[in-house]
């Protein structure tokens, strides 16, 4: 019989320092709005990451720690198991973030000025993280198919490779706000360009394991040895057992050469040891919880199906992409003809509502919102219910 997991209890999360709902007035906003902005749920973590932190706690000594080649193992494990694909756990580096694993490979890996590309609208860390370490942004818009599907013109692709001498090209996979999942073939288009113009993939896969009907994960580095070793994999437990406070991800690099570089920066910033509850949290979440993350996927994948039909049958006004991957929906607003202040004061006065505007994106989410759908559905009806009315207040 399945295990039954109760992602429908509404938490009271106020008053843990959470950045999602302890912080308006420091962030800007009324304490009356709603959040579902950043990319964190509100499902609590699985009891074997608790009661790992619980004995860990309980022991009383928090030193210096490291892990071992068998935690990296567990990795390796996990991802074999969710996505059939097992890197060698020697190539397996902990740092306590995806953004200070990408900033780390930068450092390590590039060199001032350096051309790093992305493709926009895309998780906007990014961009902030390339300007900081003084790398060249280039920037290669997404486009829309005649279905409004995401893809990119590799035609494009190709031409800014060159032309901006880019050296690093960082791919989101699944991508962060437009929810593609990107195929085999895609992701050979992009290898092949990348290694024919000896640019580094630098692969964002944090949000593999919300991968719905229809499409398929494909970890990049998996498809050919010559992908591997031109790239840095970047991973995390943090999205999928909602555990971002506890400080651990995972960077992969097959490369001998482009792993020390990464390690030699990471001692520089004092990153080399790992965070003994984090470690220890990592280690249960992967090893044992498969069952409450299939139920979890699944329950996302219902509310993303509830947002689509109330939004069709209520406010077909608004057009949600539909998300292949990811919980995190992305609605354009365009078609209210609302400037940029008009659709904010919308969100937040009206709807009262605290979203990542399309805009922090970059080129091409302008009029976008995102929401996040990872929360118990009676949150997100009172969020989509919030954002009907104030839809029908909008003066004819």
């Amino acid at each position: 019989m399945e295990k039954y997991f109760d992602f429908d209890r509404v938490y009271d999360r106020r008053g843990t320092n959470s950045i999602k709902w302890d912080f308006f007035a420091e962030r800007g906003h009324s304490e009356d709005e709603l959040p579902l902005w950043v990319a964190d749920m509100d499902f609590r973590s699985p009891e074997p990451v608790i009661r790992a932190l619980e004995e860990t706690a309980g022991a009383g000594f928090f030193g210096y720690t490291l892990a071992k080649y068998e935690d990296k193992k567990i990795v390796s494990d996990y991802l074999f198991r969710r996505h059939g694909f097992a890197p060698d756990p020697g190539d397996i580096i902990f740092l306590p973030s995806v953004c200070a694993a990408l900033t780390m490979a930068l450092l390590g890996l590039s060199k001032e000025g350096d051309g790093v590309m992305i493709h926009q609208p895309v998780y906007y860390p990014f961009a902030n993280i390339v300007r900081d370490v003084g790398r060249k942004l280039v920037i290669d818009p997404l486009v829309r198919d005649e279905n409004g599907r995401y893809i990119i013109d590799y035609v494009s692709f190709e031409n800014k490779i060159v032309s901006e001498q880019v050296k690093f090209y960082i791919l989101c996979s699944p991508h962060n706000p437009v929810g593609r999942v990107w195929t085999k073939d895609e992701l050979r288009k992009i290898g092949d360009i990348c290694l024919a113009h000896k640019v580094t993939v630098f692969a964002d896969e944090i949000h593999a394991d919300f991968v719905y009907e229809g499409s398929v994960f494909t970890p990049f580095a998996s498809l050919s040895e010559d992908y591997r070793e031109n790239c840095v994999t970047f991973t995390s437990p943090s999205k999928t057992f909602n555990m971002a406070g506890l400080q651990i991800a995972e960077a992969i690099v097959h490369d001998e050469k482009k792993r020390r570089a990464v390690l030699k920066t990471a001692a520089v910033y004092g990153l080399s040891e790992q965070p003994i509850m984090g470690l220890a949290a990592m280690k249960a979440a992967y090893s044992e919880c498969d069952a409450w993350v299939d139920a979890l996927v699944s329950y996302v994948y219902g509310n993303i199906t509830f947002m689509e039909g109330f939004l069709k049958e209520k406010i077909p006004v608004l057009e949600m992409v539909h998300p292949e991957g990811t919980y995190l929906p992305w609605v354009d607003f365009g078609k209210l003809g609302l400037s940029r202040d008009k659709l904010e004061d919308l969100i937040r006065n009206r709807a009262k509502l605290w979203l990542d505007a399309g805009y922090i994106f970059g080129h091409g989410g302008e009029g976008f919102q995102r929401f996040n759908a990872a929360c118990p559905r009676e949150v997100l009806k009172q969020a989509l219910e919030r954002t009907l009315q104030a839809v029908i207040s909008i003066p004819c």
